[in-house]
């Protein structure tokens, strides 16, 4: 039996067997379930977890999405203790997990997130805009040192999120050794069991504890500091290593899966990356399209309901768990006209790739800019770049979560004669 004829099998069936690892065929599959059971099913459809105990559901209708993320009722403070029904072994703050803001709900979430908005804001993200474009220039001189057919993902795009939020956090760029494994094993998906998972967890931790302790007495002009010194001494040791491991996970992993699917997209499109070059005022709104197309995982946390709540048609009974799938949220036909096109003129609805409301990405600005100076410094660098080994499947390749690898030929701006 087909790849697709098992999708068609699985898309029939519920509850949905939803399934943790994202590796291209699982990605395919769940693209295919998610869009045919959204049409047939509805925007809210019950699911197994492959992890934890009681019912679930998948939210994959763009609005309903948005519900859950936003709702007071449906609360991510309950897995606390709780096995609860999720797509991942260990999360929430089972050890080696830390305690953070992403695990909290309510006051003290939101006291937290208004001081982390602080140090994340459009200004300050703005502050880092010369210093983000020298390293992205850096290491495209690596890159390109590397000669034709060099791996784009391994040689350049890993390295400039790590680099960026590295600095954010006040890592200096000789310690990032320390956690450089662990943070592409994450990003590529190399961690197959428990244990290198947890192994992999508790070495990061082990080193923002000491980094904390470090700059206890040796403040700094990074982010830890800042939120050491914050006035109301919100965060305790434990809470700023989480806080640690967060901005690290979502400031590299995510970010450099994102990047990495872009710069995918254009390598497999010569016509899009010239026209790219020739109306750089679209940029802007050619990454939010970028952003609603290319994935970045399945989704978030899953939601526990605190009552029983109705949504997308069926209702959620007090305690059972509701995901929120955004990708298949961002091809939702019912808001996005064409969802399979991408199109840079496109208006309306935004995305929801860093999430809505309260648990949203605080680090969203910070992506963008990254994003922002990486797509400058290619178009500017490279008269063309392509894929040395272009896939005839590239659009259904795009459902993977950033491709494990890249390799490009270029023609350089500087050798055009």
């Amino acid at each position: 039996m087909s790849v697709q004829e098992k999708s068609a099998v699985a898309a029939v069936e519920v509850p949905y067997p939803m399934q943790s690892r994202q590796d291209l065929i699982v990605a395919a599959e769940l693209e295919h379930d998610l869009g045919t059971l959204r049409q047939e099913y509805g925007p809210v459809v019950p699911a197994l977890m492959p992890f934890g105990e009681g019912n679930a559901w998948i939210a994959i209708g763009y609005n309903e999405v948005r519900q859950v993320m936003s709702d007071e009722r449906f609360v991510v403070w309950k897995h606390r203790g709780n096995n609860y029904p999720r797509l991942r072994f260990n999360e929430g703050n089972r050890p080696p997990f830390r305690m953070a803001f992403d695990k909290m709900d309510g006051p003290e979430q939101i006291a937290r997130r208004r001081v982390l908005a602080k140090h994340l804001s459009a200004r300050r993200v703005m502050g880092m805009r010369e210093e983000t474009r020298n390293k992205v220039e850096n290491f495209l001189d690596r890159f390109i040192a590397q000669g034709q057919g060099s791996d784009l993902m391994s040689n350049f795009v890993e390295h400039v999120p790590l680099a960026v939020i590295s600095d954010l956090l006040g890592v200096p760029a000789e310690e990032t050794d320390i956690f450089l494994e662990a943070a592409l094993d994450h990003m590529n998906g190399r961690i197959t069991t428990e244990e290198q998972a947890n192994a992999h967890i508790t070495k990061v931790n082990a080193y923002f504890d000491h980094l904390v302790a470090r700059r206890r007495k040796e403040p700094g002009d990074d982010l830890i500091s800042a939120l050491l010194n914050d006035v109301g001494g919100l965060w305790d040791d434990e809470e700023l290593g989480g806080v640690g491991f967060v901005l690290l996970t979502a400031g590299h992993d995510s970010t450099a899966s994102i990047i990495g699917g872009i710069l995918f997209w254009l390598a497999h499109d010569p016509e899009r990356f010239q026209y790219l070059k020739d109306n750089r005022d679209i940029l802007p709104r050619a990454i939010e399209e970028f952003l609603r197309v290319v994935p970045a995982g399945t989704g978030t946390r899953v939601r526990i309901a605190t009552e029983d709540v109705e949504i997308g048609g069926v209702l959620v009974k007090k305690d059972e768990g509701i995901h929120p799938v955004v990708h298949p949220a961002n091809f939702d036909e019912t808001i996005f006209e064409n969802p399979d096109e991408l199109n840079f003129a496109r208006e309306g609805e935004t995305h929801l790739r860093f999430g809505f409301g309260s648990h949203a990405c605080p680090g969203n600005q910070l992506a963008r800019m990254e994003i922002r100076e990486v797509l400058d410094a290619v178009l500017d660098r490279f008269a063309t770049i392509e894929a040395a080994t272009p896939s005839e499947n590239w659009r259904g390749d795009m459902l993977m979560r950033g491709p494990k690898q890249l390799p490009v030929t270029w023609t350089l701006e500087e050798d055009k004669s």
